[in-house]
């Protein structure tokens, strides 16, 4: 073996190492489409996987694109994998059929078509990897796709080395070197012949920009390389910091417009993202985040980005929610030892002395709305948010208001109305969160026991 294939050997090894990629014992499913990158990464990970009791599964789709040459390659694929003892699983897809309903293109659907079969063979423990052939020829042919289209510097940061339980042991070699890999073993390989083409935009980048730049820096590449990793730290730090300031602004459903509003730029786009992620998975363009940061600045108006996503500041609060979110209604059964509410808040009841109570009272008086007759409790039937018709008879108030006249004397913002906990006794509104308790379970001089309610 030349020095050469070793160096390249040992950049495959330090990626798998550095990044935990393949612990001992896990099962590897390998996307084989018989190219020069897959069939050199199932070889190395062939022998990488001898001693470390790793499992190896192959993986091949036949995309329904090139007709006679994808059966060819399926056969090479399937031929390969019984002479070298590797199990394979295979899957047949119309991949042109399926982008036309789906209203995607070509390159999109067939990833999307990959990435589900792939998943599809995981089997149910954390130790399943899905190892892809992605050199660091794709990832700077990603950069340049991405830069062309105004990415920002997450799109500059190239292909990540890992993505869930998704792994790219060659994403430090280039895609010479693996054709120099094949070549030292032997290794044969088929060629994809609408990789020579410029019909798709990859393609396009391939063949005619990359080209040019190596004659300005042969090692574009390597170059390609340094950067990523550098914008990888500093993405990495930028979004810890906006994690720690997304944190710190929650506030009542929401988040303060205010802690928002004081973020340098950087940091408040990369909230953003975070908050909404925490809505929905659709995928964010800039002109969403620069319409959501809007209103963050000017502290008033509202948005509907992607997914039907809603973001609204009122009241110095930046709400999030999805497109009818806000007034779904959801009704739940009580139970004293603690009740699950559907935004993952938990409804906790603790008895308190009489004597005990007074003693808090004292020290904060908020903890006033936050209690009811102990002695009551067994007359709740649920928890719920609010409907229309609702009425309530506040304790010591000696009326009886409509929630709505309630909410809008106590100045409190629409987006929050929905998002309270009500305690509810045979239909009539027992309690309110952050409002108190109806008279008739209000805890009164004669009252010897408390419920103390907390919501966490």
């Amino acid at each position: 073996m030349n020095d050469d294939i070793l160096t390249i050997q040992n950049k495959i090894e330090r990626v798998i190492v550095s990044w935990n990629m393949l612990p001992e014992g896990c099962t590897v499913i390998v996307g084989l489409s018989g190219g020069a990158d897959s069939m050199a990464l199932t070889h190395f990970l062939l022998k990488y996987a001898n001693s470390r009791y790793i499992h190896i599964l192959a993986a091949h789709i036949n995309h329904g694109l090139r007709g006679a040459e994808a059966n060819c390659d399926e056969r090479f694929v399937t031929n390969w994998c019984r002479e070298n003892r590797v199990e394979l699983r295979v899957l047949h897809a119309d991949v042109r059929a399926l982008a036309q309903e789906r209203g995607q293109g070509l390159e999109e659907c067939g990833r999307n078509v990959r990435y589900a079969f792939f998943h599809s063979l995981c089997k149910e423990n954390s130790e399943t990897r899905i190892a892809t052939a992605h050199t660091l020829s794709d990832s700077a042919e990603t950069v340049l796709m991405n830069l062309a289209k105004g990415t920002g510097t997450r799109g500059l940061r190239g292909i990540p080395p890992v993505r869930g339980n998704i792994i790219r042991p060659l994403i430090e070699i280039t895609r010479a070197e693996v054709e120099r890999y094949c070549k030292s073993y032997g290794i044969s390989f088929v060629t994809d012949s609408t990789n020579l083409t410029e019909e798709y935009a990859r393609n396009k980048i391939r063949v005619s920009v990359v080209p040019a730049l190596k004659e300005i820096n042969p090692a574009f590449e390597t170059a390609v390389l340094g950067m990523t990793q550098r914008l990888r730290e500093d993405e990495e730090y930028f979004m810890s910091l906006a994690q720690e300031k997304l944190s710190n602004a929650e506030h009542r459903g929401g988040y303060r417009l205010d802690q928002l509003a004081a973020l340098p730029r950087p940091v408040l786009n990369r909230a953003v993202m975070l908050a909404v992620r925490r809505v929905t998975k659709a995928r964010l363009e800039s002109a969403h985040i620069n319409a959501v940061t809007g209103i963050i600045r000017s502290g008033l108006g509202a948005v509907t980005i992607s997914g039907g996503i809603q973001c609204t500041a009122q009241g110095n609060t930046l709400f999030i929610t999805g497109s009818n979110e806000a007034e779904k209604s959801w009704n739940v059964p009580f139970r004293p030892e603690g009740t699950l509410l559907p935004d993952g808040r938990r409804m906790i009841i603790s008895k308190l002395s009489k004597k005990e109570y007074e003693n808090r009272y004292k020290i904060n008086n908020l903890l006033f709305n936050n209690v009811i007759n102990y002695d009551t409790i067994f007359k709740i039937t649920s928890v719920r948010n609010r409907s229309n018709g609702d009425i309530f008879r506040p304790a010591g108030r000696k009326v009886t208001k409509s929630l709505k006249k309630l909410f809008n004397e106590a100045g409190l913002e629409p987006m929050l109305r929905s998002k309270l906990a009500m305690l509810e006794s045979g239909g009539e509104i027992v309690w309110i969160e952050g409002f108190g308790a109806s008279q008739d379970f209000s805890v009164m001089n004669s009252t010897e026991n408390v419920a103390e309610i907390t919501i966490i």
